[in-house]
């Protein structure tokens, strides 16, 4: 089994290509996860309010591969940001995770109190100091969150933004911004809620390589630079499919045809947590 590429930006070390464990029940995890691993990933990616942390600690801990072949992503929930919080929550993660750390932590929601996220951010800067995760990062912030972050815990120190990003959501600004920042851009809900999967121009594009779709949809995403993907599945042949990525490229034709899908249309839009956008 080839690995997989990684990227490497601000020391982060992360797969390319994840397997995204929203919306999955605990046994849903624990039947799809050990399939996923067999099939080669292994970027794993989930988060307290997903309810699901104990199960991929389950299936980690059974895989038989070893720590250091494996990223694990979770991520802090709203309630958990006061600092007296955060690090106890984290603490608990990693026991429902069976691990010692984990590779990436994130805030999810740039939802603060009226300290605003500057005490937040410095308490998540701890759990990495202190060795509970390798790498920290942000999750659904805008750009003036992005920059606010940056300016307070230093260039270099934050790994990513895990945004919605998908063909049909361009996010030029905010790309620009975490760009100038060597920070890479997480894409979650990259196949825009599987509305992806019935576009006319993908599939157009697929069929010159033997390619669906959805599997178009995620090559473009990863093509780019300082780009991941996060894909969340429960069926067996999507996992699959959704790795089967890495032996074939998109022309600059193709890639400015899928660019022009863009639409601005956004699918993850909670009115209790989302804060203002910027496209």
């Amino acid at each position: 089994m080839d690995p997989m590429p990684t990227l490497a930006a601000n020391g982060l070390n992360m797969p390319v290509l994840g397997f995204g464990t929203f919306r999955l029940e605990m046994e849903t995890v624990r039947s799809i996860l050990p399939e996923a691993l067999s099939l080669g990933y292994r970027h794993i990616d989930t988060a307290q309010i997903y309810g699901n942390e104990a199960a991929v600690g389950e299936v980690v801990a059974e895989s038989g591969i070893a720590r250091d072949e494996l990223f694990v992503t979770t991520k802090v929930w709203v309630d958990s940001f006061q600092p007296e919080a955060l690090t106890a929550s984290v603490e608990r993660s990693l026991q429902h995770l069976r691990l010692d750390r984990v590779d990436l932590l994130l805030l999810h929601w740039p939802v603060f109190g009226s300290s605003g996220m500057n005490p937040t951010l410095e308490a998540l800067m701890r759990t990495k100091a202190s060795g509970l995760t390798r790498h920290i990062g942000l999750s659904n912030f805008n750009i003036a969150q992005t920059e606010q972050a940056v300016s307070f815990c230093g260039e270099g120190t934050l790994a990513t933004n895990q945004i919605e990003y998908h063909a049909y959501l361009g996010q030029h600004r905010l790309r620009r911004v975490l760009g100038r920042h060597n920070l890479v851009l997480t894409a979650h809900t990259p196949l825009a809620r599987a509305e992806l999967v019935n576009d006319p121009v993908l599939w157009e594009i697929g069929s010159q390589y033997g390619k669906t779709a959805p599997q178009v949809a995620l090559r473009w995403l990863i093509e780019q630079d300082r780009v991941a993907a996060i894909p969340a599945t429960s069926n067996p042949h999507h996992a699959k499919a959704n790795i089967d990525l890495f032996k074939f490229s998109l022309s600059q034709e193709d890639r400015d045809r899928i660019a022009a899908l863009d639409r601005g249309k956004r699918f993850v839009d909670p009115d209790d947590l989302a804060p203002p956008w910027d496209d």
